[in-house]
């Protein structure tokens, strides 16, 4: 019988886990907001999120949680990033888009969900979804000099 009780102590939530944003992550497109958004969702999907919601009013993609993989969120323990203490967690991204004329400002965050506490994010995740937001919307005309590459 008291191993029956002992059981039944292990499944009574005593922790609740907390939300943290994550500083954000930007980067400025030459294009105008519709097409920055439609790029945006098509570069989510094919990254294999779920869009859970997208406010055509305040420029925002949400994207569902996910949990965070072995690279992506850490802990600071004794001056050094734990990624190990990020194993439970979730996370969903959060894209915003400002109308910046003649450009538009994309911003990358996430929010995180974890019991273990705050995590912070090492911006690879955000990364990844610019990087292939920039390849997305590049001109299939550029030009290439000395101090970088520009759109024709």
């Amino acid at each position: 019988m008291a191993g029956l009780s002992s059981a039944n102590m292990c499944t009574k939530v005593v922790a609740y886990g907390s939300d943290a944003n994550t500083p954000l992550v930007t980067q400025s497109y030459y294009s105008n907001l519709q097409t920055v958004r439609e790029q945006s969702e098509d570069v989510l999907l094919n990254l294999g999120y779920e869009i859970s919601s997208v406010d055509t009013s305040s420029n925002r993609i949400t994207t569902g949680w996910r949990p965070v993989t072995s690279d992506s969120h850490y802990m600071v323990l004794f001056k050094h990033k734990d990624y190990s203490a990020a194993s439970g967690a979730y996370y969903q991204m959060i894209i915003d888009m400002t109308d910046a004329s003649p450009s538009v400002r994309v911003s990358v965050s996430t929010t995180v969900k974890s019991v273990a506490g705050k995590l912070s994010s090492s911006e690879v995740l955000e990364n990844k979804f610019l990087t292939r937001l920039d390849d997305q919307l590049r001109s299939p005309q550029i030009e290439m000099t000395n101090v970088g590459v520009k759109n024709r």
